[in-house]
């Protein structure tokens, strides 16, 4: 009686120690560069050309597709090889927000103002096109809602987010 509840004991802890670990696999997966060799990336801005020496030899356009060939370290930067001795900075593959970046929230259409338990507060909406601070998120009900003001939420379908990269 006494070895089955060892046993019993065993698989339960190898078990979890299992599942603790596809958990942090899962994790670290979803952290890594989207910059593989062999995936087809569009080029997110313009962008130089280098050789293996770190030399320009040209430019490229934004939006084109190129198939990354290889990954390489040239003068201690990061480089895409796109063909035969033509290499890309690894940024250029990468989406971007400049540190200058502002976000704009509009209203698409007029909505209601919420209070913190998700009923509309009376003789309160908010105008079609007017800017709106977002001071956080917050599910109620189930519902996503954006605060724009103490106690007050409006509907984050209704809600409009712009990032202007200056």
């Amino acid at each position: 009686m006494m070895n089955k509840k060892i046993m019993y004991m065993a698989g339960v802890v190898l078990a979890s120690l299992s599942l603790g670990a596809m958990t942090a696999q899962t994790v670290n997966a979803a952290s890594t560069n989207p910059i593989r060799q062999g995936k087809k990336l569009n080029l997110t801005r313009k962008a130089t050309i280098f050789n293996r020496k770190g030399e320009k030899v040209g430019h490229l356009k934004k939006g084109r597709v190129y198939k990354i060939l290889g990954i390489k370290s040239i003068n201690g930067n990061n480089f895409v090889k796109i063909g035969k001795n033509k290499f890309v900075k690894e940024g250029a593959f990468l989406p971007y927000i400049k540190d200058t970046a502002e976000t704009i929230n509009r209203i698409k259409h007029p909505s209601y103002v919420y209070d913190k338990n998700g009923q509309p507060i009376p003789g309160k909406f908010v105008k079609q096109g007017s800017k709106v601070k977002n001071l956080g998120h917050k599910e109620i009900d189930e519902r996503p809602f954006i605060q724009i003001g103490e106690n007050e939420y409006v509907k984050a379908n209704n809600v409009l987010t712009v990032i202007i990269n200056y």
